[in-house]
């Protein structure tokens, strides 16, 4: 198919954040509608997450749709712009599901769409298991065995044959929380009638478990003259049995034969080749390591977490060549420009370093979720580290977590009774690194540890190396020999400030008498075969340093790194909002994360990006390379500011307020939230926002905000002018909000004043049609002035009410009777009332 003369594409977007996906396809959706503006295709994109940055992107997307994701929003959406292809990759398994009811209608074979990346054929493949399995089977694919049934008899036959454990799963399910490993017969009759219920076609897949096997993930790439390439091979630490997502993840693989890579990498091939994908593809296999037996486990012709680890990791531009691929072009043909070599996007990646994917869980908001992993996903979000072993990956992913120390945890884990720690071997929790650790400690052998827990040995020796590390570090205090060893293999001052009961300026003082600074490699896609530049560096503990300082006037800004309950993906939607105005008013952006999949790091926003954790000591010694004139720190990185205060440095911090929360999620109270901007001598209102009480909009629970506030007339004004009042007594400029809580008809109290919580920001932002992190980001930077700042807030009215309703992760991570509050948030909806 050539889609040259595609000249419009209608976006799916992936709606809310949810346990499954998070900003990792807002940034892919973010740059590939980069690369189709570049390419002169018009995009319109439809989606109601108020965290997508996309959505406001209006340089980037042409029409944005702020609609539920509906087929009959997508069919109006149609008759309206016309688009002549539709991309469902972008959207998840979601979008792939709408697609499929669309062709079902009819629509695209009435209208001539054409569809981008997947043919029809292979949407219902991917949208029905059991269709997928066929044609695999078909092409000799290895393959699990696996059943279709409508009852419990059958299913109890079937896992009879099989034998168990069995792996119960639901066809064409309702949610995501859908599958079910079972030991017997008792878990068996449990399984099914759930996994029955959530079914719309009333089926359930009884599987062969491979509990126990590796779990190997592989990106493919594919162009529509089917030429092909691996851009990575990904091993999980944690075997089958364990979801892919909760697991340790390195890439390159560590532990996998030449013949082994190569036979997965040919049946990856095949079957994208069968299911004439074009883009971007990822296949899941089993891997039987006592007789190198593999299986087919899953495949997503989509952008995921793994997409945007893989293309962080190797720096290969996943998203840009993919943009291309879709418009028709040939990966012979496609010029990445003159950072890259000729036919860059042909060749294969090649790493000179590991990258070590590290789960994050929002346990600490939620205690009374079950913290034991199976094959259900549990974890909330991801950070990575890079470094040049195992070891240094794994401490820098470690520190980016950005809640405990890993001293900490280790000492949590030293008060386990043996018992206790038999049983979170056996059944393994969230954080489990911490108790192989201490099982190590205690004297498990690799043998014992391997039988129990089914990770490969090879493993067990680096975090036994990490064991021994850690302790000679103890041993040896305040030793420079030690401190050289601790610095290279990724050990944080901050950890070896608590092993040495010492604080982390003393350690860094120390490093410095001993010239013990970071180096910064660059990540490029050859492995430093050719001369090719990302901008993309990690730190090392090397003599030659790479990374030069970036042309002036520059900003530094500290990513709010992986998805958290509470803030959801809003941190990650205002710095990328904040680094645009940047990028407007003709600063040079670098950004520190180690989230791989935050929009921020998209090549459009960031000149350089540092996938490193945001230490003090990084930050310090970026600082020192780069001398930005602005420095922006997220309000929750309390320890990086403080180290900040105690610096000499240049430039000016700005912090990024990702610490508030929203008031307004309390259904027992009446709650307005008077909005203003204060640019720190005048406030400008940006109107009211409340809590929904009434019975008109009962069916959206009772954590929806609404904009505008109902509030009468007289009190609206009163209010508004006592908030003014209030926040001209801030200190510093910035987005703030005044709330009140009404007791009666006409008995209004002030309860705080606080910064605009991110997540309400994101909505008011939508609300208002105004890019209100900008004008945040033009004030602090002094890029703007009054009358400025009043042309900008004239706006045409609003599209009715706007009503932000946030979600939460209550059914995926089986909380019965969760309550809604502000800290547990993973995402929301926008909707407008007409």
């Amino acid at each position: 198919m050539n889609n040259s003369d595609v000249h419009s594409v209608l976006i799916i977007g992936a709606g809310a954040n949810d346990i499954q996906h998070g900003d990792e396809v807002d940034a892919a959706t973010f740059q590939i509608a980069t690369e189709f503006t570049k390419m002169g295709i018009h995009t319109i994109f439809v989606d109601d997450n108020p965290f997508s940055v996309s959505l406001e992107s209006h340089d980037v997307i042409d029409h944005s749709c702020i609609e539920a994701l509906t087929v009959e929003n997508l069919l109006a959406v149609i008759n309206r712009y016309k688009p002549h292809a539709i991309l469902p990759t972008l959207g998840n398994r979601r979008a792939f599901e709408l697609t499929q009811r669309l062709m079902d209608k009819g629509v695209l074979r009435e209208k001539g769409i054409r569809l981008l990346g997947t043919p029809e054929a292979t949407i219902h493949q991917i949208n029905n298991p059991v269709l997928l399995s066929r044609t695999l089977h078909s092409m000799d694919a290895p393959m699990k065995s696996i059943a279709t049934v409508n009852n419990y008899q059958d299913a109890l036959r079937e896992a009879n044959q099989l034998g168990y454990p069995v792996i119960i799963r639901s066809v064409l399910p309702k949610s995501n929380s859908t599958r079910r490993i079972v030991h017997d017969r008792r878990e068996l009759a449990a399984a099914v009638q759930n996994c029955l219920k959530q079914s719309r076609a009333e089926q359930v897949l009884v599987q062969q478990s491979l509990a126990g096997y590796k779990e190997i993930e592989v990106v493919v790439q594919r162009d529509q003259s089917g030429t092909m390439m691996m851009l990575a091979m990904v091993e999980d630490m944690d075997p089958i049995g364990i979801h892919a997502g909760d697991s340790i993840a390195f890439n390159p693989p560590q532990t996998l034969l030449d013949r082994q890579i190569q036979d997965m990498r040919d049946t990856a091939f095949a079957i994208t080749r069968k299911l004439r994908i074009v883009g971007v593809n990822h296949v899941q296999f089993a891997l039987n390591p006592a007789n190198d037996r593999f299986y087919v486990i899953k495949n997503s012709p989509y952008f995921d977490r793994m997409t945007s680890f893989v293309a962080q990791s190797t720096g290969y531009p996943v998203a840009k060549v993919c943009a291309q691929l879709y418009a028709g072009r040939l990966l012979r043909d496609i010029d990445l420009g003159a950072d890259y070599i000729h036919h860059a996007a042909l060749v294969e990646p090649t790493m000179d370093h590991i990258a070590a994917r590290v789960p994050l869980w929002g346990f600490h908001e939620l205690p009374e979720a079950d913290r034991q992993l199976a094959t259900e996903k549990k974890s909330v979000g991801t950070v990575f580290g890079v470094g040049r072993s195992p070891i240094e990956a794994v401490f820098k992913a470690i520190e980016a977590t950005h809640r405990q120390s890993t001293d900490t945890r280790l000492h949590e884990q030293e008060k386990l009774s043996d018992d206790e720690l038999v049983v979170k071997l056996v059944h393994p929790e969230a954080g489990r690194l911490f108790t192989l650790i201490e099982a190590m400690r205690r004297g498990y052998s690799v043998e014992e540890l391997t039988e129990m827990t089914k990770i490969d040995p090879f493993y067990f020796d680096q975090i036994n190396r990490m064991r021994l590390l850690i302790e000679d570090v103890i041993v040896h205090r305040q030793k420079e020999p030690m401190l050289a060893e601790a610095k290279y293999y990724g050990l944080s001052n901050q950890l070896i400030a608590h092993l040495w009961a010492t604080s982390p300026e003393q350690v860094y003082r120390m490093a410095e008498d001993h010239q013990l600074m970071a180096k910064y490699k660059e990540i490029e896609p050859s492995g430093g075969e050719f001369t090719q530049h990302t901008h993309s560096f990690y730190a090392a503990f090397e003599d030659e340093n790479e990374v030069r300082k970036t042309a002036q006037p520059s900003a530094l800004v500290v990513g709010t790194g992986g998805l958290r309950l509470g803030l959801s993906n809003a941190g990650d939607y205002f710095v990328a909002m904040m680094m645009r105005q940047l990028h407007a008013d003709g600063f040079h952006t670098i950004v520190v994360n180690s989230n791989p999949g935050s929009v921020n790091l998209s090549y459009p926003l960031a000149d350089k990006r540092y996938l490193e954790p945001a230490t003090a000591e990084n930050i310090l010694q970026i600082i020192r390379i780069e001398q930005p004139r602005f420095l922006f720190v997220p309000a929750s990185y309390t320890e990086l500011l403080t180290a900040l205060g105690k610096s000499e440095i240049s430039g000016r911090v700005v912090v990024i307020p990702d610490t508030s929360r929203s008031q307004l999620i309390n259904p027992d109270q009446r709650l307005v939230s008077y909005n203003f901007l204060y640019d720190g001598k005048y406030a400008y209102p940006l109107g009211a926002t409340s809590n929904i009480h009434d019975q008109d909009h009962a069916d959206l629970g009772p954590t929806v905000v609404q904009y505008p506030a109902a509030v009468n007339g007289p009190y609206n004004q009163e209010l508004t002018e006592r908030g003014l009042t209030d926040v001209l007594k801030e200190e510093r400029p910035g987005l703030y909000q005044v709330i009140f809580e009404q007791l009666a008809p006409d008995n209004y109290v002030k309860r705080r004043v606080q910064e605009i919580p991110l997540t309400e920001l994101a909505f008011l932002s939508k609300a208002l049609r105004l890019d209100l992190t900008a004008l945040f980001t033009r004030i602090v930077t002094g890029q703007v002035n009054a009358d400025q700042i009043n042309d900008f807030l004239k706006r045409e009215e609003t599209a009715g009410t706007a009503l932000y309703q946030p979600s939460f992760p209550f059914k995926a991570l089986h909380v019965a009777d969760g309550q809604p509050t502000a800290n547990k948030i993973i995402g929301a909806q926008i909707h407008f009332l007409e």
